[in-house]
C-alpha cells in the first residue's frame, strides 16, 4: 500500500464517519443547503449587494458581499431546519436507521470524492508515478472512472488517461 491508498481510505473513512455522525437526514439537508445556497447567491447576490452595500464603490465587491450574505443566510436557515428535523427523527425513534443510512450515504460520497480525484489525476502525469502504479486501490478506482467516462462531457472525458 502506498500513500495513495491511505489517502483513499482516509477520505472514505472520514466521509463514512461524518455520515454516521450526522445521519442521512442531516447529510441530505446539508447537500440541499449547499445547492440552494449556491443557487440563491448566484440568483440574488447582485441585487442584495446593491441594496445592502450601496456604500461600496466597487460593483464586483458589492456583488460578492451580497452573494456571501445570501449564501451564509441560506446555510444558517437550513441548519435551523436541520435541527428541527433531527429532533423529530429522534422523537420518532428513527435515530438508528438515520445513522445507518447516513453511513451508507457517507460511504457513497467518499467513493464519489475519490472517483473525482482519480479522474482529475488522470488528466495529469500522476498515473505514471510509482506511488500511483503501486497503489492497491488505484486500479479499481481507475476502472470505475473509465466506466463513468461516457457520462462526462466529451472535452473532459478525452483528457482522462491512465496509461
Amino acid at each position: 500500500m502506498t500513500g495513495f491508498d491511505y489517502v483513499v481510505i482516509a477520505i472514505v473513512g472520514l466521509s463514512l464517519l461524518f455520515g454516521v455522525w450526522r445521519g442521512v437526514v442531516g447529510e441530505v439537508i446539508s447537500l440541499v443547503a449547499w445547492g440552494l445556497g449556491i443557487f440563491a447567491a448566484i440568483e440574488f447576490g447582485a441585487p442584495v449587494g446593491r441594496s445592502l452595500f450601496a456604500g461600496l464603490s466597487d460593483p464586483a465587491l458589492r456583488t460578492l458581499a451580497g452573494c456571501v450574505v445570501i449564501f451564509v443566510g441560506v446555510l444558517v436557515a437550513m441548519s435551523l431546519l436541520n435541527m428541527v428535523v433531527r429532533s423529530m427523527v429522534k422523537a420518532l425513534g428513527l435515530s438508528v436507521s438515520d445513522r445507518l443510512l447516513g453511513m451508507l450515504f457517507g460511504l457513497v460520497r467518499g467513493v464519489l470524492v475519490c472517483m473525482v480525484l482519480v479522474g482529475l489525476g488522470g488528466m495529469t502525469s500522476a498515473p505514471t508515478q510509482s506511488w500511483w502504479q503501486d497503489a492497491t486501490l488505484a486500479a479499481p478506482l481507475e476502472t470505475v472512472v473509465m466506466a463513468a467516462k461516457p457520462w462526462l462531457p466529451d472535452d473532459l472525458a478525452k483528457r482522462i488517461r491512465f496509461s
